[in-house]
């Protein structure tokens, strides 16, 4: 049990690890000491990037998407603080993200600094590893040590739950470990109790992920083994950030053909016990890699695995929905688009067979995957249509609280996926957001 305990330790303590000389891993770690740019000559929206050592600007948000992510946080900000202040932060995190994604850092730190609790930390620790990412360096100490601020805050609560501090403290560590300050991003894990890797959380396990950028190639080996080890008894959340970290290292190493293929063997066959929705996305993820480098056949094979996993599995309804959409996306980009089509088809006709079975407000989100799968296919029309379906069945709710929630998802992912809503839509998602209020 003792090893079991330890291993997260073991894995967060390879994220901060920093080679004292240069190379590859270095260059992942935050690039060279000397790269400075200051952070307020940017433009709200805009970050710089090094490409061939010179300054480049990131591309500017299309103005319908700048209105849909506004339209999404003045949402998510309706929330009344009491009683409903984590549900509050929980939906502004969420366009935070999505700025990110959309490579937006000054936007995503201004509404991270609108978050009234603990997550303002984590949209402080998040913006701070972004910008030592892409080369940005001043400026980002005061940063951290707010978010700082936040761990002590959280860790002082009585009724706080730790793994919020746990979180934020990672991020952190994180960041520090961009910046290329091991000793300050030791400092910032201590205290985090290895239990707090046991829930499958995606922001845990990606900021553990980060550990593949600095594990040498020739030692990817090594680390497998030390996976292979320790995996079958690791908790579940242990098991999803160990396979984020496979799909890391699947990609840095993928030159390898021997090394990729033992790789692929976890998710598709070893790992045959872990549960579908993490085991299907590490398939999912080696797929699209495999594809992005030009190995089709092999993405071929895997879009195989994922479709019998996706039929064999008995899935709740809201859980099989989106991953039918999905379906629909990876068999489109690996180029049989007439497939795609007809599985999209075969999609729409099982939420309407399933809708009376799925809780009012789960079905929105349930089809919200498959509109956006429409939209990808290039189906406009298809696509527009479960838009306006998606809004309506957001609404069948008479509560505010899942409304705003549905609302917001679907603001983030029209803006993220590039999916512009025609003007009559668009005036419906206002109308929708001008109605928030009581009952919530």
């Amino acid at each position: 049990m003792k090893t079991i305990l330890t291993w997260p330790c073991l894995l967060l303590a390879g994220l901060f690890f920093v080679p004292s000389c240069g190379g590859e891993a270095g260059a992942g770690a935050g690039g060279a000491a000397n790269a400075t740019t200051a952070t307020s000559a940017l433009k709200e929206g805009e970050t710089k990037t090094k490409e061939n050592g010179v300054a480049a600007p990131r591309a500017p948000l299309a103005d319908w998407q700048r209105n849909l992510l506004q339209i999404a946080y003045d949402a998510a900000s309706r929330f009344p603080l009491v009683p409903h202040k984590k549900n509050r932060g929980r939906a502004q995190e969420v366009v935070v993200a999505a700025c990110f994604e959309l490579d937006q850092p000054e936007l995503a730190r201004r509404y991270g600094e609108g978050i009234v609790d603990w997550r303002r930390g984590v949209a402080l620790a998040d913006y701070a590893w972004y910008q030592a990412k892409h080369g940005v360096r001043d400026g980002l100490e005061p940063v951290l040590a707010a978010a700082a601020k936040l761990v002590d805050e959280e860790r002082n609560d009585p009724n706080a739950q730790q793994w919020r501090s746990d979180l934020l403290a990672l991020k952190i560590a994180r960041a520090w470990a961009a910046l290329g300050d091991a000793e300050r991003a030791a400092k910032a894990s201590r205290g985090i109790d290895p239990t707090s890797a046991n829930a499958v959380d995606e922001q845990w396990a990606s900021a553990v992920a980060e550990r593949a950028d600095l594990i040498p190639v020739d030692q990817a080996g090594d680390e497998l083994a030390k996976l292979d080890a320790t995996f079958a008894d690791m908790s579940l959340g242990q098991q999803a950030s160990a396979g984020a970290l496979l799909v890391r290292l699947h990609e840095r190493c993928f030159a390898d053909a021997v090394l990729r293929a033992e790789f692929e063997k976890r998710p598709v066959t070893l790992w045959n016990k872990l549960v579908p929705q993490v085991r299907l996305d590490l398939v999912a993820r080696m797929l699209r890699t495999n594809h992005k480098h030009g190995e089709k056949a092999r993405a071929a094979e895997l879009l195989a695995v994922v479709r019998d996993g996706v039929a064999s599995h008995q899935w709740r309804a809201e859980d099989e929905l989106p991953w039918r959409a999905r379906l629909c996306e990876l068999t489109f980009e690996v180029g049989d688009a007439e497939r795609a089509k007809a599985d999209a088809v075969l999609a729409l006709g099982r939420y309407h067979e399933l809708r009376s079975g799925i809780v009012n407000i789960y079905r929105a989100k349930t089809l919200r995957p498959l509109m956006l799968a429409q939209f990808r296919l290039g189906d406009r029309t298809g696509a527009t249509d479960l838009l306006a379906l998606v809004l309506e069945e957001g609404m069948e709710n008479p509560n505010s609280r899942p409304r705003c929630d549905d609302l917001v998802d679907t603001c983030v992912a029209l803006a993220v996926a590039g999916c512009e809503p025609p003007a009559p839509t668009l005036a419906r998602i206002r109308e929708i957001a001008q109605g928030l209020g009581e009952p919530w």
